[in-house]
């Protein structure tokens, strides 16, 4: 946050002004290393591998380095988290069963109660909320996967779902997030948004829809993302929500 002192405060005061000339404002949030930490849900589902009869069984070697796993904020996908276990990648039969384990329950309802929610997320959204903003939480889970319990955690974390803040998942999983999110902003600009803002933590997410919508108003959120790409220095960086937080 140095290099951009009081972002955050603001954007809220730039939705309230705009909502006093009568002009719209639109406030997107990606869900996944975003809004939410899904370490912990990473964590839980290795866990669950590693129960398995069946799977200590078949890779009693591998299973047994499961209690030393530890999940980090900055982990991608779960590998980082064997290595720091002593685990060294070299068993293909165990590395496929297990990402196929990971792959079907990840991207599922039944383990997003797992999530954590980053420092200020909640408060933050909750204010753009207050301030008169539209809220849409727009996130490459799909719909019939993940729509039922995405829906249901946003609601148990007490984050806004009503006519004024919807969430926007893939129709299909096959879909590319990058495309579908652009392709989003450009139906939202017909809409008539004085400004847009957008919170991501996936710099190939960024870097398309810079692109095609350049005026939309991006801030990367810097937990962790896939690595394929750079994210954007052009723009603001944030490592959590907290507001009033003093300049470093």
């Amino acid at each position: 946050m140095a290099r951009w002192p009081h972002m955050l405060e603001r954007i809220l005061v730039n939705i309230q002004e705009l909502k006093k000339a009568g002009k719209k404002t639109l406030v997107v949030f990606d869900l996944d290393s975003t809004l939410f930490d899904v370490s912990p849900r990473v964590e839980r589902i290795l866990l669950d591998f590693a129960a398995i009869p069946l799977h200590q069984k078949r890779f009693p070697e591998q299973v047994r380095f499961f209690k030393h796993i530890k999940t980090l904020r900055s982990d991608w996908g779960f590998e980082a988290a064997l290595k720091r276990a002593g685990l060294d990648g070299h068993h293909p039969e165990f590395q496929e069963a297990l990402r196929a384990y990971w792959q079907k329950h990840f991207f599922s309802n039944h383990y997003l109660q797992f999530d954590d929610i980053y420092e200020g997320a909640l408060d933050f959204v909750q204010a753009v909320d207050q301030a008169g903003a539209r809220i849409v939480y727009l996130t490459g889970r799909d719909i019939e996967r993940m729509g039922t319990g995405s829906r249901e955690i946003l609601l148990q974390w007490g984050f806004p779902l009503h006519e004024n803040a919807e969430l926007v998942l893939k129709p299909h999983r096959s879909m590319d997030d990058a495309q579908f999110k652009t392709d989003y902003f450009v139906e939202a600009d017909k809409e008539g948004y004085e400004k847009i803002y957008f919170f991501e933590n996936e710099p190939v997410n960024l870097r398309h829809l810079q692109q095609f919508c350049p005026h939309v108003e991006m801030i990367f959120f810097s937990s962790t993302h896939a690595g394929k790409v750079e994210p954007p220095e052009d723009i603001p960086h944030i490592m959590n929500f907290l507001l009033n937080q003093k300049e470093s």
